[in-house]
């Protein structure tokens, strides 16, 4: 049951999804909302498919030392 990350540096960004797979997401986030025992709202539930897909690579300088 952990709380949702909190975001220093954020940055609003507009999507457009049908009104199906909107209804898609909300349903999804209602139901992980169940899981975890807290309420998880759409956007978090966008931001949190997107680090999964899109993550942020850590320092690869680090790969050569």
């Amino acid at each position: 049951m952990g709380r949702p990350k909190e975001i220093k540096d954020g940055v609003r960004l507009s999507v457009v999804l049908s009104k199906q797979h909107a209804e898609r997401v909300k349903l999804m986030a209602l139901r992980m909302s169940t899981q975890e025992g807290r309420q998880i709202t759409v956007s978090e539930a966008i931001r949190m498919a997107i680090e999964a897909v899109y993550p942020i690579p850590k320092n690869q300088m680090n790969l050569f030392d």
